[in-house]
């Protein structure tokens, strides 16, 4: 498809300004999404199509905050797309055509000193790997800012991703929904942003928006998104309202057709925290349940609802509800629960915002609670909270049934760590991973593993440890995964080397398995394991994701500082065994 630049100069008040300017071949019923606002006064039109020399859609007065516009393009005509650079600042442009939007996705425009280029699916690679801290294989968007998943799930045999998203910054802000979807859960194309806020929240100076919230699909294959939307509000941390709303989708996934609010009453003794709607059908009971995540009396907590036909909605209980030492430790309210069930027994998934453990320091931890739900009731078992990743940069974590398998995402982020680099994004989503009981009754994360098309090499080592020692050169590598096996570790060093001294380490001793960065933590991070039999660690662009044992501990870390390895040291007791010593370089998931 050829497309020309021109930059045409226009002038105001004797100054010079220049008019980007993009020529491209079109299909009649293309769309476009623009989100614009005014950054000087302007007497010419802030941007402007045309085709066969006509005017045909102009944006000629706009506030100065951001504004959503949208165009449709009804016809085969060539069209010219002309902006004035210095009158308007655009943060998000992009236009797809329907029809085609599963198999190519959305093409971004880009500004670009006087001109605008187009960044599609065959230019994706070429863009995500213009920073060195940016994931080769785990997703992030392509600009701004990204923090829980959302709505995951599968239609026939392609996955969508849908996350909180920020379209006007790399800071959190008024929350919308972004949208991808892939075959593998690799490879991801980029949809349009799916849901936005009620109101102009930037209008009105407040934040909120569409938070968090997951997808059902009804018997009748029909697909709902329910999700919480906070009202305008001014306070970050109390006195705002947060409702659940339902949205359906239009029949290519890229816009709602209609949202409607179902439930806005709150419970006797719940705060203003009331969100993240996980709905699922009860075939036995005929009914619907919706897991909220909320406080009774400030203690953190799980509240159950139920429903005869989705739209009425009426309080039950409180399924689940922390002990006073989450409270008096900072602990605010449950968020993103999450509830399954697997081998015959139910799993509640609960992050609780705020808390931070006492003898650690470690906050936003997020737990599992092994037990039953029998006649809408939910009775753990009489173990302990387990403590899902010991690294905390896993939170917000969603699962959803893929057949028989349960898969999710988490948000690779956890509020305390922020990137120095000037940059054009902010936030990733963990490794993919399958959930599954062991023989002990714990949840176990596995990663599910990247496809043969990202692997770009894979090499044994595992004859070249000697005496305790195995030392690998990576070449540079921004993006890699090793896996070891072996039997009587008792001790156990692996190093991360940067190309100018900077460090990450997984250490094993003692029965603690830890991750650490000299300088950047204080060896807090990490979990009692009785004996090391399995381990695999994953590195990207800085992201280490450790799994241990089959997955029965995991550990993950951002890591700003070290955006590539130049070599790998693995130092262990030299009595043990090991079996397996594998390295797998990976390739770009952008890749075509």
């Amino acid at each position: 498809m050829e497309r020309k630049f021109i930059a045409k100069k226009i002038h105001h008040d004797r100054k010079v300004y220049f008019m980007k300017k993009l020529t491209l071949p079109v299909t009649s019923g293309m769309r476009f999404d623009i989100w614009l606002k005014r950054s000087r006064e302007n007497s010419s039109p802030l941007l402007q199509f045309s085709a066969g020399g006509e005017i045909i859609y102009a944006i000629k007065k706009a506030a100065d905050y951001h504004q959503y516009f949208t165009y449709t393009h009804y016809s085969d005509q060539q069209l010219t797309i002309e902006w004035d650079e210095d009158a308007a600042d655009i943060s998000l442009f992009y236009y797809w055509l329907p029809e085609t939007l599963a198999q190519e996705g959305v093409t971004f425009l880009i500004s670009d000193t006087h001109t605008l280029y187009p960044v599609g699916r065959s230019k994706m690679v070429d863009w995500y790997s213009k920073e060195s801290l940016r994931p080769t294989l785990h997703f992030s968007p392509f600009i701004n800012w990204m923090n829980d998943p959302n709505g995951l799930c599968k239609i026939d045999e392609t996955y969508h991703l849908f996350y909180q998203y920020h379209p006007h910054s790399t800071e959190w802000g008024p929350m919308h929904w972004g949208h991808a979807a892939s075959e593998d859960l690799y490879h991801w194309r980029h949809y349009p942003v799916f849901l936005q806020p009620e109101q102009n929240l930037e209008a009105l100076g407040a934040t909120g928006g569409a938070f968090s919230g997951t997808a059902f699909q009804e018997r009748d294959g029909k697909l709902r998104f329910w999700f919480t939307e906070r009202l305008p509000a001014y306070d970050l941390y109390k006195g705002y309202r947060e409702v659940q709303k339902c949205a359906t989708p239009g029949p290519w996934l890229d816009k709602v057709e209609s949202v409607k609010q179902v439930l806005s009453e709150l419970p006797a003794g719940v705060g203003c925290d009331f969100r993240d709607p996980k709905v699922w059908f009860d075939g036995e009971r005929n009914h619907y349940f919706m897991l909220l995540g909320a406080s009774v009396d400030g203690d953190p907590a799980a509240l159950l609802f139920t429903s005869a036909d989705s739209d009425e909605w009426t309080f039950d209980h409180v399924l689940w509800r922390a002990d006073s030492h989450f409270r008096e430790h900072g602990g605010r309210c449950v968020e993103c629960p999450d509830f399954f069930s697997i081998n015959g027994k139910w799993v509640l998934i609960i992050g609780i915002v705020g808390y931070t453990e006492p003898q650690t320091g470690r906050h936003n931890l997020l737990y599992a609670q092994i037990g039953d739900f029998n006649s809408g009731r939910f009775t753990p078992d009489d173990k302990p909270l387990q403590t899902l990743d010991f690294g905390t940069d896993f939170y917000a974590l969603q699962t959803f049934r893929d057949g028989q398998q349960i898969l999710g995402f988490a948000w690779l982020y956890n509020w305390a760590s922020k990137k120095s680099a000037a940059s054009v994004y902010s936030g990733e989503m963990s490794l993919p991973r399958r959930f599954m009981l062991n023989n002990h009754g714990a949840l176990c994360m596995q990663p599910l593993l990247p496809p043969e098309a990202c692997v770009r090499q894979r090499t044994d080592h595992y004859q070249a440890c000697q005496n305790g020692l195995l030392h690998l050169s990576v070449d540079r590598q921004q993006s890699f995964s090793l896996k070891l096996t072996g039997k009587d570790i008792s001790r156990l060093l692996l190093t991360l080397n940067g190309e100018t001294g900077e460090q990450a380490e997984l250490c094993y001793a003692e029965n603690w398995l830890t991750l650490r960065a000299e300088g950047h933590d204080e060896g807090q991070y990490g979990a009692y394991v009785e004996k090391i039999e399995t381990l695999e660690l994953f590195f990207d662009a800085g992201i280490v994701e450790v799994f241990a044992n089959e997955g029965s501990h995991c550990g993950t870390r951002r890591y700003f500082h070290l955006s590539c390895c130049n070599e790998l040291t693995l130092k262990y007791n030299s009595s043990a065994q090991i079996t397996t010593a594998r390295l797998t370089q990976y390739r770009s998931i952008w890749e075509q």
